[in-house]
């Protein structure tokens, strides 16, 4: 009788995947991007979320005008204060559910500190933070010089001529608490945190401060938007410079304060308390976010 010897086994390579046909080695996958930040988000999405966003405060400011319109208001295209904070409040919200939404869709395991909310040493930060708001004047007053001196926003108009006390409260709310924290968290925290993994921080910081300054284009002069565009990049600048979004918030609500005080003129008293309130205020819920754990809400 004869035996015929079984057949000798096959490199072990060739069992790494039993599915691909022997003799064919098949190519490596690409490493998974690292859990907890947002590389692998895709560079479409930042825009995708925005204009959802606007979308909802759109539909939002359209529901609230049908209702004083039916109660026998007045709407104007700056008013009644009212709907402008109601309608705003709701876009700076929409703003950071659909940064969260976006993301996690193909993001895993992200935290505040995802976003750039983290801390960082107080000195440099304080510092940083100064050298970028000496940069922006300087840069701002190189930049009217060429253009000139841009007309005054209609937001800023309003202010001028509001007299109501809650409507005024209302204003510096949303102007030097709620803007600075909610915009921060999507344009420096999302849209440049995915931009500069995919074209670079230099590309990353410009075309996020593009945006900053278009989405801030309805009812502000051109060379306003020039302005913004400057802020823009530079709060990018100061967020890779310091590793956090703190001082961004920072430099964000100090400006945003200041502006509301130079429109209505307020003592320089009022004005400083309103500056330190408003900017101790705003990074306070920052840090409070910050030290959350487990992961933001919605977040996987």
């Amino acid at each position: 009788m004869t035996t015929v010897p079984p057949p000798s086994d096959p490199p072990a390579s060739l069992h790494t995947h039993p599915e691909v046909p022997a003799g064919i080695v098949p190519a490596e996958r690409p490493p998974e991007p690292p859990a907890g930040t947002l590389a692998a988000v895709p560079a479409w999405a930042p825009l995708a979320a925005m204009i959802v966003a606007f979308v909802v405060a759109t539909i939002a400011y359209l529901l609230i005008a049908a209702v004083v319109e039916a109660a026998g208001g007045t709407v104007t295209s700056g008013g009644p204060p009212g709907l402008v904070i109601s309608a705003t409040l709701v876009q700076d919200a929409a703003l950071i559910v659909a940064a969260l939404l976006f993301s996690s869709m193909w993001a895993r395991g992200l935290t505040p500190a995802s976003f750039g909310l983290r801390p960082t040493r107080l000195g440099p930060a304080i510092g940083w933070t100064l050298l970028t708001f000496v940069a922006f004047w300087v840069l701002t007053a190189l930049y009217i010089s060429a253009v000139g001196e841009p007309d005054q926003q209609e937001l800023t108009r309003d202010l001028r001529e509001e007299e109501s006390l809650a409507a005024l409260i209302g204003y510096g709310v949303l102007l030097a608490f709620v803007a600075p924290v909610a915009e921060e968290l999507f344009f420096r925290g999302f849209v440049f945190g995915v931009l500069r993994e995919k074209i670079g921080a230099a590309g990353g910081a410009i075309a996020t401060g593009v945006v900053f300054g278009l989405v801030h284009v309805a009812g502000s002069p051109i060379e306003t938007v020039g302005v913004l565009v400057i802020l823009g990049v530079l709060l990018c600048v100061l967020y890779l410079q310091t590793g956090s979004l703190l001082p961004c918030i920072a430099l964000h609500a100090i400006n945003n304060s200041i502006s509301f005080a130079v429109t209505k003129e307020l003592p320089i008293p009022a004005a400083i308390l309103i500056v330190l309130g408003s900017t101790t205020a705003a990074v306070a819920v920052a840090v409070a976010v910050m030290r959350r754990r487990p992961a933001l809400p919605g977040v996987s």
